[in-house]
């Protein structure tokens, strides 16, 4: 039976109410880490200014924005969330002239725009599509928008790591999990520029349906000093943003393992008001990558999401800001019927056998999370902004062991001494977090962006525990072994001051950062503390408006995730005593970061780019899975090193075909386990030698094309991995694989609603491949085979 959860005191439930409407309730201004801006002149062929001319900026067919030219023929539009645009301009005299541009968060995007004569206007009848000139970031930044989403396989259907996963440098692992350039998680979320902050650790369902988000910038280096803590990456999410006349869509997909999924959104415009509401369900029988690739036994899961979130144009100098999303999954956790009992063998690239459970064992996890945010920005002109944002956010799993089953008579002790025989728990854990975030924007003049910013994070945690073990001999079959609840609290924060300044062709980003945590893994443990310092610079050099190259060095404090140090103390045999205090030596993460890279758009059809990156760490921080469940606890390398490169491409082939590809090669290194000892045993923590890190994979590719002719799209994606390390100290690989995927749509365009009918055939070739081979949670884990999935969806 599992332990029941801890329940806080009353006045510790008041400190989190109390905390709750200080942060939700401050009504200050500020401005996101998703917003650009957008201004430059119009001119005639002679240079001469054209005013009045009426500037549109445009996201697909729905109009953003208009501006006419003042009397120099300046524009200029403020706030604008990242994304692609199209921005037309029209003169008095009817010439018309138009650009597509990607503009990045945080940046400031200049336009000198010559409007041809009226005889070459009226000749213009339809423009070549081209690929947007590169921004000149300073760092590694790629976006998504949502028409890539929808012409990619599955579209938004698929979820928000796998569709970051065709990314370069992403590795794909079992159970939804991604690493960013040889970084063990650490990937920071930002949804509509405000940071999210850690649930629990291995949960397997994911929080936001992709159908709920309008784009995605991903930023995996080079972050400037406003990002801070979770730094392997940073995905900005925009949510959303309905046409003012109102739009939904309801989706139901049926398919391969018995999946259903039914999902849908509506969202509208109601004068001042924009609200946007959404939700999905979906059960499968296959909901866990399972340790048999072709027996699926007790595998299945039901997950369910709801998004609300509405925004208030006050004034044209205030708005406000606020969403809830709540996600509930219930995953059972698959059996491996063919293992056999007492199995000690290792296998070929040494590692131990998988854990044995009989084939009757009912094992699962149980998982919620709920978060909620409210922002307030306040303009105070063009030059200055202002917001303030507070968040909550709520996450558990419940782990049920099942040892009855799981420690039932067919279950045997590997040795003739206790501590030979094996055990299961039952973990129930909690985080609640409390945030304020706050930035203030100022541009001195065409040059200079200044921005200042504070953020503050309260974490309180809950980990009860019931463990259990394999009697020697029986009867009983099994006996508790320990129980406890652990209460593990952190309070984090930073503040930073950055400046971007831009004179010709050359951008500079400079920037200043201060971080600090207080933790401690639960009562009666001493609280650790410590802080850290980190200045980051970078340079941009536009050779031309279709070359830019950029450069990057900073120092990157990253502070450990404290949520599951106690309950990977807990569940360690031997590690800390049942009633003794849980010792806390985890430190933070130092990195000297450096990257450089060139991105050109070679012809108007073609992008190129390559970046080159490295990392030398003291402190590093790694994650060792506990046991048998889904927990994992950080610990430190003493020393980290990682380096990789990767280089992209994307070409609009002509006006309907277009292509995507990446190749990225990276490796990630540890040295002298340094801290939380315990997880180890003598020979772990005798090797002082560099190992490859078990998240490191080589070589990792992805390619991808979608024709569309109308309403008919077709598209193809394949993806390459040379396999993530495995063996006694990572010395190996698991076999690489090759994996394509596709999907066939039509739009039916002339009927009522305009239904959409997709066929997605996933592992096209029935490529059979491991993403763990006995080294992974519970054992191995196999990717889908050829699975088929029918999608169909009304528009109203």
């Amino acid at each position: 039976m599992s332990a029941p959860p801890h329940l806080p005191t009353p006045s510790a439930t008041r400190r989190v109410v109390l905390t709750a409407l200080i942060a939700l309730g401050w009504s200050a201004p500020a401005l996101a880490a998703n917003l650009g801006i957008v201004h430059g002149s119009v001119h005639d062929e002679t240079g001469k200014p054209i005013p009045g001319a009426q500037v549109t900026l445009l996201r697909g067919t729905q109009r953003i924005d208009v501006h006419p030219t003042d009397p120099t023929g300046h524009f200029e539009f403020e706030q604008v969330p990242f994304g692609k645009y199209r921005i037309t301009f029209s003169a008095p005299d009817g010439r018309m002239d138009d650009r597509e541009v990607l503009i990045a968060s945080g940046d400031v995007l200049e336009l000198d725009v010559t409007l041809p004569t009226l005889e070459e206007t009226v000749t213009v009848v339809a423009p070549k599509r081209e690929a947007p000139r590169p921004t000149t970031t300073t760092g590694s930044a790629t976006q998504v928008q949502r028409e890539d989403i929808e012409s990619r396989p599955r579209g938004d259907s698929a979820s928000v790591n796998e569709i970051l996963a065709s990314q370069p440098g992403f590795v794909y692992d079992a159970l939804g999990q991604i690493y960013v350039r040889g970084n063990h998680a650490n990937i920071q979320y930002q949804l509509d520029g405000v940071p999210l902050p850690d649930t629990v650790s291995g949960l397997f369902g994911q929080f936001l349906s992709a159908r709920l988000l309008e784009n995605m910038e991903v930023i995996t280096g080079g972050l400037p000093a406003e990002y801070g803590q979770r730094l392997s990456a940073v995905v900005n999410l925009n949510s959303r943003r309905p046409a003012p006349e109102g739009e939904g869509r309801f989706d139901l997909l049926y398919g391969s393992f018995d999946t259903v999924s039914p999902g849908g959104y509506w969202g509208q415009k109601l004068g001042s008001v924009t609200y946007l509401v959404g939700g999905s369900l979906n059960w499968t029988d296959r909901g866990l990558d399972p340790p048999n690739p072709t027996t699926y036994l007790n595998d299945k899961a039901q997950q369910g999401r709801v998004f609300a979130k509405v925004d208030v144009d006050l004034n044209d100098r205030d708005h406000l800001s606020t969403l809830i999303s709540y996600s509930h999954d219930r995953f059972q956790i698959p059996v491996d019927p063919t293992l056999i009992p007492g199995n000690t063998q290792e296998d070929e690239f040494g590692n131990p056998p998988p854990p044995y459970f009989p084939p009757d064992t009912q094992q699962t996890e149980t998982e919620n999370d709920l978060f909620g945010i409210l922002s307030y920005r306040h303009d105070f002109d063009a030059s200055r902004s202002l917001r303030i944002a507070g968040y909550v956010r709520h996450s558990a799993a419940k782990f049920f062991g099942d040892p009855q089953h799981a420690l039932g008579s067919t279950q045997v002790c590997l040795g003739e001494t206790q501590d030979d025989c094996p055990g299961v728990s039952n973990v129930n854990r909690r985080a609640d977090h409390v945030g304020l975030v706050t930035d203030y924007l100022q541009r001195l003049g065409d040059q200079h962006t200044l921005k200042f910013g504070l953020s503050v994070d309260q974490l309180w945690g809950n980990t009860a525990y019931d463990a259990y073990e394999r009697v020697l001999i029986p009867p009983p079959d099994f006996q508790r072994t320990g129980q406890g609840a652990d209460q593990p609290t952190a309070t984090t924060g930073g503040a930073y001051a950055q400046d971007r300044f831009t004179v010709g062709k050359l951008t500079l980003t400079g920037g200043l950062r201060v971080d600090f945590q207080s933790a401690s893994p639960g009562a009666g443990a001493p609280r650790g503390s410590d802080a850290g310092v980190s200045p980051r610079i970078g340079a941009a050099w536009a050779f031309t408006p279709d070359v830019v190259a950029h450069a990057f060095f900073g120092l990157l404090w990253i502070p450990p995730s404290v949520t599951d140090a106690a309950a990977g103390a807990r569940l360690t045999p031997g590690a800390v005593q049942p009633g003794q205090p849980i010792p806390y030596d985890l430190r933070p993460e130092k990195d000297r970061y450096a990257e450089m890279g060139l991105k050109a758009r070679v012809i108007r059809p073609l992008t190129l780019g390559v970046t080159l990156w490295g990392r030398l760490s003291t402190d590093q921080l790694d994650e060792t899975e506990i046991g048998n469940t889904g927990i994992t606890t950080p610990y430190n390398f003493a020393e980290g090193r990682a380096g990789g490169i990767e280089v992209t491409a994307d070409w609009i082939i002509t006006q309907r075909l277009t292509a995507f590809g990446n190749v990225s090669f990276g490796t990630a290194q540890g040295k002298g386990i340094a801290t939380a000892k315990y997880l180890f045993d003598a020979a772990d923590l005798a090797n002082t030698d560099w190992q490859t890190l078990d998240h490191s994979q080589t070589w990792t590719a992805n390619a991808g094309a979608n024709y569309r002719d109308g309403p008919t799209l077709v598209t193809v994606q394949l993806a390459y991995g040379s396999g993530l390390r495995t063996g006694g100290d990572n010395e190996s690989h698991v076999p690489g694989w090759v994996r394509v995927d596709l999907t066939l749509a039509h739009d039916f365009l002339d009927l009522p609603l305009r239904p959409t009918l997709a066929i997605d055939v996933v592992n096209l070739f029935d490529a059979q491949y491991a993403y763990r081979i006995n080294n992974g949670f519970n054992g191995s884990h196999w990717a889908p085979g050829r699975s088929v999935y029918v999608r169909g969806s009304i528009n109203f």
